[in-house]
């Protein structure tokens, strides 16, 4: 029978929940906007969208498949599960936490939160529960299912669980309080719970796991659109026609990988690095300050900014695994949204690169890049002459930026005029793209890392600035394609 506790506030609900916990009642805990039922995610929607779900799992599996880093998290089905939860994805797996600030930030910061109405805390002893499963064994055997448990697992680089002090409880059943009945703290919404914040929940900053992850579900925004799309077509009788597939290595002579990608070099510079999450408290903060007089000459630019960005990180002994945040202020007035999106971007560079064979004044030149690109963009002054070009993954996520065709046809390899076809029209250099977009046969990688520090990744991010999620590849070790977009 369960326990259920009502009090009159949340401070009394709050104060009864830390004195549980301190007293070893209740270890875990889970925030509802309301006294609903304790149902997994797979358990609230339809069969169509059960159905769906289970092929965005396959296309998830499928893309940690594609990406050597990734195959790690397909080892451990709670990981693979674990993140899939976290990215909302639904699953047979509730979501717990080992914080009392946590689960009161679920139960009353909720769009389905409403005044005076009952929000609820799940209250769980691990080992209580635990004892029930073992006990009921019998249950399980006799329905052929794995039998309910708890998930404490620290799923590597997934800051999201990390910041949530989060765990889980699988459950076979939808309806698991028909088996076991949870104790709750009932409580009436008056106000949100602020001793801690958004951020602290879904941390602004992101990992190399979640960096990564932002191209998976880009490519499933662009999965859902063509859907759309297609039945749009279908009841307006639009024909759909689609374009034949050339062959691309017609223009080569020799078909063959560029012995660069095989190298040393090219192992290094995947993603290895394993880092958990940092509170926002240990995060140091990077100011500049850029006036109109420096637009005047770009090399300028790049340096002036440079040598002052280089003089902070020392000055507050910045290391490549610092979580920083960035400040840039103008002697001339900018809107607080721009200023907002550029700090974003800035920040975006460190935590894409720095995990990264990337050196510190690297990373810093990058930045300078970006924000030259940013303030010209914003002054009009951006020469013409760039081409747009288009880089994908093996899973198919796809990003877009803009380049100097001189830059691009520096990173070509040096052999390039021998592997041509001879007999085949010449396009001139750069438009060798509009032939063959597989950047493995006509690319140099060690060049190809040139050409990201010097200008795609800064290029990249000033083309998605707007997004909130954009897709961007800080190594030519994630490409798959390249060509005009």
């Amino acid at each position: 029978m369960a326990e259920i506790y009502r009090t009159e506030s949340i401070i009394e609900a709050l104060k009864l929940a830390e004195k549980f916990k301190k007293s070893g009642k209740y270890n875990l805990f889970r925030g509802q906007a309301q006294n609903w039922e304790v149902v997994p995610t797979a358990g609230r929607i339809s069969k169509e969208e059960f159905e769906q779900s289970k092929k965005q799992l396959e296309r998830l599996l499928y893309y940690f498949n594609t990406e050597t880093v990734l195959k790690k998290y397909c080892s451990r089905i709670d990981d693979f599960f674990a993140i899939a939860q976290h990215y909302g994805i639904p699953t047979n797996y509730i979501d717990f936490t080992e914080s009392i600030e946590v689960a009161f930030y679920f139960a009353t910061n909720s769009k389905s939160n409403k005044l005076r109405e009952d929000c609820s805390i799940i209250c769980l002893d691990e080992n209580d529960f635990n004892r029930f499963v073992g006990l009921s064994k019998f249950l399980y055997e006799k329905d052929g299912v794995i039998p309910p448990y708890i998930v404490k697992e620290d799923v590597k680089n997934l800051w999201r669980l990390q910041a949530q002090k989060g765990c889980f409880l699988y459950t076979p059943y939808d309806k698991i309080e028909m088996f076991y009945d949870f104790d709750k703290i009932i409580f009436p919404f008056s106000n949100s719970y602020k001793e801690i914040g958004q951020e602290d929940i879904y941390p602004k900053r992101k990992s190399e796991l979640e960096i990564m992850l932002d191209s998976y579900f880009d490519t499933e925004r662009r999965i859902k659109g063509q859907k759309r799309m297609h039945s749009f077509a279908k009841e307006m009788n639009i024909p759909i026609n689609n374009i034949p597939e050339v062959n691309q290595f017609e223009i080569l002579e020799k078909k063959e990988v560029h012995k660069s990608w095989y190298s040393y070099t090219y192992r290094k510079w995947n993603f290895q690095l394993n880092e958990s999450w940092k509170s926002t408290l240990n995060e140091k903060t990077i100011n500049l300050s850029i006036s109109k007089n420096q637009f005047k000459n770009s090399e300028d630019f790049i340096e002036t900014n440079k040598t002052k960005l280089y003089e902070d990180f020392n000055e507050k002994n910045i290391a490549k695994n610092t979580p920083l945040t960035f400040k840039i202020n103008s002697t001339f007035k900018l809107p607080k949204k721009y200023l907002s999106i550029i700090n974003e971007n800035c920040g975006r560079i460190w935590d894409g690169t720095r995990n990264l064979p990337y050196k510190k004044e690297e990373i810093i030149k990058i930045i300078c890049t970006y924000l030259l690109i940013e303030f010209k963009n914003r002054k009009k002054e951006i020469k013409d002459g760039l081409i747009t070009l288009e880089m994908s993954n093996k899973y198919g996520s796809i990003t877009r930026f803009n380049a100097e065709p001189n830059n691009l046809v520096k990173a070509f390899r040096d052999d390039i005029n021998e592997v041509v076809d001879k007999n085949k029209p010449r396009p001139i250099p750069s438009e060798l793209l509009m032939f063959i977009n597989k950047p493995r046969y006509i690319f140099d990688f060690k060049k190809m890392i040139e050409f990201f520090k010097e200008e795609a990744i800064a290029q990249q991010v000033f083309y998605n600035r707007r997004n909130k999620n954009p897709v961007i590849f800080y190594t030519p070790a994630q490409i798959k394609i390249l060509g005009y977009a």
